[in-house]
């Protein structure tokens, strides 16, 4: 008797809540006019298919190599801590853009430095210079590989370089004089050797020999010293220009021997004469000790010929120092190159880059290399910290730039 009931209840409640939710829904209805809308759900705008990066990164660079305006170039081997008292202003930015596997990437580097004071070498007591330095890159870029673990690139473009130099020098009189001295008295006592080694084997057939042969024994030692002298004053005059150069950061083309040489040539002539008279004479003396007062006087003529040597040396490299100069070269390097990423985890990486370029468009040959350690602060923001490197080997007209410059790189990188 129980289920019947049972089942009557479960129906009138059944149709009490039909009922409810009818009426429910009529008032709803009733409120809006009798029309009835379906919910509206807004979907999310499309992913923009381009990705950017912009970094702004330091390079703590040292430079080594040779550089500058003929006839002034200089090696140069400074340390950034050298450098960094002569920095002006230094800016540097990267950027890139991506869109799936290709990728623009633009990069510029611009130093400006500047120095001035008493330098080391004994040409200049002060000079100043001013270097203003400008490196330009955009390539595109090609993603080989690309996971989780990391990608691969390759890239191809170009590497755009400015450079300006400005020299000013003010001529360093005692300096110049001092060296002038020095190289004369250098080339003197090598000469005087060289006479002493040629004429010490005719000693001995010169005390035996009649006047005759004694006269002709001299007339063969004064053409043998003439001529001797002429060719080792090229050889050690070249010498000592080479280390002048080294010194003081002259162009040999614009110091070398033979342009010295030429200038000096009644110095030359004169000083060889000089020395065949001092070794006739003190041939002459050692069988007869009567004449030595000829071998004083001719050791007089060579001290004086020592003197216009020096003074025509002084004047020679007074007259070819640069006071003001003032150049700037701009050319283009094509590079191709390789970068690679890989993560050690969701906050770690490590990234290298590798790239060459030049070949004799722009530069003879120009490569550069690129390591860093990463850290990912967030999706957006990251931190890079390694060591960059770049090998320039660049040379026209007078402007010369074989330089290679390396050091402590690091960027903040920032994505949107």
């Amino acid at each position: 008797m129980l289920k019947p009931i049972e089942s009557t209840i479960m129906k009138l409640r059944s149709r009490s809540i039909l009922a409810g939710s009818l009426a429910l829904t009529a008032t709803i209805n009733a409120a809006s006019g009798g029309v009835t809308e379906s919910p509206v759900i807004e979907s999310p705008p499309p992913a923009s298919p381009w990705q950017f990066e912009a970094s702004i990164y330091g390079w703590l660079t040292s430079i080594d190599g040779t550089t500058g305006v003929e006839p002034l170039t200089a090696d140069v081997d400074a340390s950034f801590s050298d450098i960094f008292d002569q920095i002006k202003m230094v800016a540097a930015l990267r950027f890139e853009a991506r869109n799936g596997r290709w990728g623009i990437i633009a990069d510029g580097f611009y130093a400006d430095l500047g120095g001035s004071g008493n330098p080391r070498a004994q040409l200049y007591d002060y000079v100043d210079l001013d270097v203003k330095e400008f490196l330009g890159e955009l390539s595109v870029a090609y993603r080989l590989y690309e996971s989780p673990a990391g990608f691969v690139d390759v890239y191809a473009g170009i590497r755009y370089n400015s450079l300006k130099v400005e020299f000013s020098g003010n001529p360093d009189s005692a300096g110049i004089q001092s060296i002038s001295d020095n190289t004369s008295a250098r080339l003197v006592n090598r000469m005087e050797q060289r006479a002493d080694a040629i004429a010490e084997p005719k000693a001995e057939a010169y005390e035996a020999a009649s006047a005759a042969e004694r006269a002709a024994i001299e007339a063969d030692l004064t053409a043998e010293i003439t001529a001797e002298a002429d060719e080792q004053v090229k050889r050690d005059l070249a010498k000592r220009l080479n280390q002048i150069r080294r010194d003081n950061g002259l162009d040999a083309r614009e110091f070398e021997a033979n342009k010295f040489t030429r200038a000096l040539k009644a110095q030359r002539a004169e000083l060889a004469a000089a020395t065949a008279e001092l070794e006739v004479a003190q041939l002459r003396a050692s069988v007869d000790a009567t004449l030595q007062a000829d071998v004083d006087k001719a050791q007089a003529r060579i001290r004086k010929s020592e003197k216009e040597l020096a003074a025509g040396i002084n004047k020679q490299l007074a007259n070819r120092l640069p006071t003001n100069l003032s150049d700037r070269e701009d050319w283009v390097d094509p590079i191709v190159g390789m970068r690679a990423q890989w993560n050690i985890n969701e906050k770690w990486f490590l990234a290298a880059s590798g790239d060459i370029g030049g070949f004799s468009v722009g530069s003879d040959f120009a490569w550069s290399v690129q390591a860093t350690v990463g850290y990912n602060f967030n999706e957006r923001y990251s931190l890079e910290l390694g060591y960059r490197y770049l090998d320039t080997d660049y040379t026209n007209d007078k402007f010369v730039y074989d330089v290679a410059n390396g050091g402590i790189y690091t960027s903040l990188n920032i994505k949107f």
